[in-house]
């Protein structure tokens, strides 16, 4: 059915078939973050996520944002939901639903330059609708047998006729903050497919039957050529570039030896002290970067900052 022909007005919520109305689930409202089929979703006029108090008519889908199983003491006045819709659709609800702020818009960022600083809530609802979207509107086929997999509203996971579970997919990658021996300066890369002034910390996939430690240490030598000496785990986030789990450590190296590209994929690589970082990251805010460093959005900004908040930056 086209745009045209589909009014979208709000209409009230429906509880799911499965579930028992209480008076706590009653007395709690409903909020709607909406996301549609290419990951852009509503931002208000500061740029944080605009909600919907009732979902569009015509949605592909809707899930909770809330953890499966909740402490009763942790449960707040509001839940959360994602509702997935088609493109035309989210960008017609600007227009059509008429009850939109003023300066509420389409985002057409999204949730790569989405700044968590601003509103860290916001993006953490916003990163698990983005990982449950391909899932919930697009893995209707299992992988193994071709078989359609509808969710099942009772589980709320897909089932195939012949009982087959098809479960999210999740891809765990790494990322390297290399060190000095001393502590005293980091290795940031630039890939050969960013702008020459672009450089971020050594990441990638992890393989079939390696470890967490093993992968960040294939990476760091394929990337650099530098072995690593210690491997310390600082944070994880969800990056859902497809379907990413990103694991951050900290990579110590002897800095003194030379750095070399094994695999092509790294143009250059640059040693940095901390007062050039804070520097490069001050310019960045004025608009006019000499160097540009990863966005608040990611996970590899944090690390940056956890390193120069240590140093008193």
């Amino acid at each position: 059915m086209s745009t045209q022909n589909k009014k979208l007005t709000a209409h009230e919520p429906q509880q799911p078939a499965h579930t028992t109305v209480t008076d706590e689930t009653a007395s709690r409202r409903t909020r709607y973050l909406v996301v549609s089929r290419s990951g852009d979703t509503l931002v208000g006029a500061d740029g944080t996520l605009h909600y919907l108090d009732s979902p569009p008519e015509d949605s592909l889908t809707d899930v909770s944002l809330e953890p499966k199983l909740m402490k009763p003491e942790a449960r707040h006045a509001i839940e959360y939901r994602a509702v997935y819709v088609e493109d035309a659709d989210l960008a017609a609800l600007t227009q059509e639903l008429g009850a939109l702020p003023e300066g509420c818009r389409v985002s057409t960022a999204g949730f790569w330059f989405y700044p968590v600083h601003a509103d860290p809530a916001g993006r953490a609802r916003y990163g698990a609708a983005l990982a449950k979207r391909d899932y919930l509107i697009e893995m209707a086929y299992s992988a193994y047998t071709g078989e359609s997999a509808p969710v099942d509203p009772h589980k709320g996971i897909r089932l195939t006729g012949s009982g087959e579970m098809v479960f999210p997919r999740i891809e765990p990658a790494v990322m390297a903050l290399i060190m000095s021996e001393d502590n005293s300066r980091v290795l940031l890369a630039n890939n050969r497919l960013w702008p020459r002034n672009r450089f971020a910390l050594i990441a990638g996939f992890v393989d079939p039957g390696e470890n967490l430690e093993q992968a960040v240490t294939r990476e760091v030598y394929e990337e650099t050529g530098l072995d690593a000496l210690r491997l310390d785990y600082r944070m994880s986030d969800i990056w859902p570039f497809p379907r990413s789990l990103m694991v951050c450590y900290r990579v110590t190296v002897d800095a003194s030896q030379p750095v070399t590209h094994l695999d092509g994929e790294i143009h250059s690589a640059r040693w940095f002290t901390a007062p050039e970082l804070a520097q490069a990251i001050a310019e960045q805010r004025t608009g006019e970067p000499k160097l540009e460093l990863p966005g608040t959005n990611a996970v590899a900004r944090r690390m940056l900052d956890e390193w120069l908040q240590e140093k008193g930056l």
